[in-house]
């Protein structure tokens, strides 16, 4: 359940976010207090549809989006896009994680949100970034754990053979690292009264996350 006394009671996010290393994020500021409004299409989140089901959502949906509020909008009608504005302007942080263009061919770009609330904590989470030969391709948790180098770490020792951890890691990871940024940057606007673009990927998350074993050699 929300947390109204929680240490971030009186903060509002708006939450664009689908499947888990987003929702997580934004659910664990909504376990400490923060009103998170998710925003769904029509269709509702795919997480919905995955795994057992009862009344709409799934199991693994309410385990990445418990303490939140629900509201369905198209943004990709005018209408649709003028509710999310609209809350936008009560708003201290919108997290999306659509691939790089879309938010803005929608309408809803950094610039256009920071016009609506100058203070806004604005972030946009990806696979691979905004930029690069691997920008725009969808992004899966085993493709991290492959390319990050986690599955190479997890080699069986006889074969040589690279092996996947059997939970999503990186999304998890991403998840807590993108709700420590949030915190700090809602803690930077309380000093400085200005709001920051937090940019986030997956695949920067997991390196960062593996240096010390998988690079300790490289570091001196």
């Amino acid at each position: 359940m929300h947390d109204s006394e929680g240490p971030l009671a009186g903060i509002r996010v708006l939450d664009l976010t689908v499947i888990m290393a987003g929702p997580i994020a934004t659910m664990m500021l909504a376990d400490q207090g923060a009103d998170v409004i998710k925003i769904e299409p029509p269709e509702g989140d795919l997480l919905r549809k995955l795994g057992h089901k009862h009344q709409g959502m799934s199991g693994s949906f309410l385990s990445c989006n418990r303490s939140k509020r629900s509201l369905c909008v198209d943004i990709k009608t005018a209408a649709g896009l003028e509710v999310v504005k609209k809350l936008a302007t009560t708003a201290d942080v919108l997290v999306q994680n659509f691939r790089p263009g879309a938010i803005e061919r929608m309408g809803l770009g950094e610039d256009v949100v920071r016009a609506i609330r100058p203070d806004i904590i604005y972030v946009s989470m990806s696979g691979f970034g905004e930029s690069g030969p691997y920008a725009h391709q969808r992004v899966y948790d085993p493709v991290i754990q492959a390319i990050s180098g986690l599955a190479d770490i997890q080699r069986d020792r006889e074969t040589g053979q690279p092996r996947m951890v059997r939970t999503v890691i990186p999304d998890k990871t991403t998840a807590l690292t993108a709700s420590q940024t949030i915190s700090a940057a809602l803690f930077a606007r309380e000093r400085s009264g200005k709001g920051q673009h937090i940019k986030l990927s997956m695949f920067d998350t997991m390196v960062a996350y593996l240096w010390p074993e998988a690079s300790s050699s490289l570091s001196f």
